[in-house]
């Protein structure tokens, strides 16, 4: 931040704390409702600006925190004026197209600027979503096992080829010797025709698993569980994406889940909740999810 961002951050903190001791509400608290970390709710309050991420960020969470206080969001927030993450020397530079936009933020604080965000057609900026990549690599995996299994199955069932034996010349030079003998029931035994068994078919087996993505159009707190283990937690911004993978579950709690897209084992892309509503959802290889949405 800037000398004159830190001096707006030290004022604005100061109304919050005030405002907060007012309404006799403790830190924690704050922190639960608005879905950030007491340690940041903290820093805001005493100016810390080291502690915090990108003032664009910043001035989300003091929006929420002031609404949570009852007060107007827009105009406490409208007192700390947030700079671009990156900012390029030379104006002319950033629409020459000789740059690409992407930007490394503090993975201390657990947010990352994901991917280049690119214009839509109604003229807002969205984020290259990890989960067409994904999607497309579901896709040719599923290929390649449908493939393999096909060719197991058709060299294990097709019916080996009978050789066919010429007599030879010794066996029928005995056999004209021996005239019209009968045949004993040894070798009436010899010549019959053996059976074929067809060989089991076996089946393709898809690769199990659990895949959960999302396109984030507004800003909104998350934890991702990826078995048992926490994958993440924090903010994720507007205009970024995101995808996770786990062998038996994904637990996810999600704030603000009307304004994440989700798309579940490759499906088309769908609200999480409604807007300002938490979400939580177990999935599983087994999830229905026509059962998922239905309310």
């Amino acid at each position: 931040m800037n000398p004159a961002q830190q001096e707006q951050l030290v004022s604005v903190g100061a109304y919050l704390r005030e405002r907060r001791k007012e309404k006799g509400t403790s830190i924690d608290e704050v922190a639960n409702q608005i879905f950030i970390r007491p340690a940041l709710v903290a820093a805001i309050e005493t100016g810390d600006w080291e502690s915090l991420p990108e003032p664009v960020f910043v001035q989300g969470f003091i929006r929420r925190y002031a609404e949570y206080l009852g007060l107007n969001g827009q105009e406490v927030a409208r007192q700390f004026e947030p700079t671009p993450v990156a900012v390029l020397p030379d104006p002319a530079l950033a629409s020459s197209g000789m740059v690409e936009g992407v930007v490394k933020q503090q993975d201390k604080h657990g947010l990352k600027v994901l991917s280049k965000a690119e214009p839509s057609q109604n003229g807002r900026s969205i984020a290259p979503t990890q989960s067409s990549q994904f999607q497309w690599n579901w896709i040719l995996g599923m290929i390649g096992v449908a493939a393999i299994a096909g060719l197991i199955v058709w060299l294990t069932t097709r019916n080996p080829p009978v050789p066919t034996e010429s007599p030879d010349a010794n066996v029928e030079d005995s056999a004209e010797s021996a005239g019209d003998r009968p045949l004993t029931d040894s070798a009436e035994e010899a010549i019959e025709t053996p059976s074929t068994a067809s060989s089991p078919t076996p089946s393709a087996t898809q690769a199990a698993g659990v895949t959960f993505a999302v396109d984030v159009e507004e800003d909104a707190w998350m934890r991702v569980t990826v078995d048992g283990e926490v994958a993440y937690e924090g903010i994720l911004p507007a205009g970024s994406a995101e995808s996770w993978t786990a062998d038996e579950e994904i637990d996810i709690t999600a704030g603000n889940s009307g304004g994440v897209l989700f798309s579940f084992n490759g499906s088309d892309e769908q609200p999480l909740g409604e807007p300002g509503v938490v979400r939580n959802l177990t999935l599983t290889p087994e999830t229905d999810l026509d059962a998922l949405l239905s309310p």
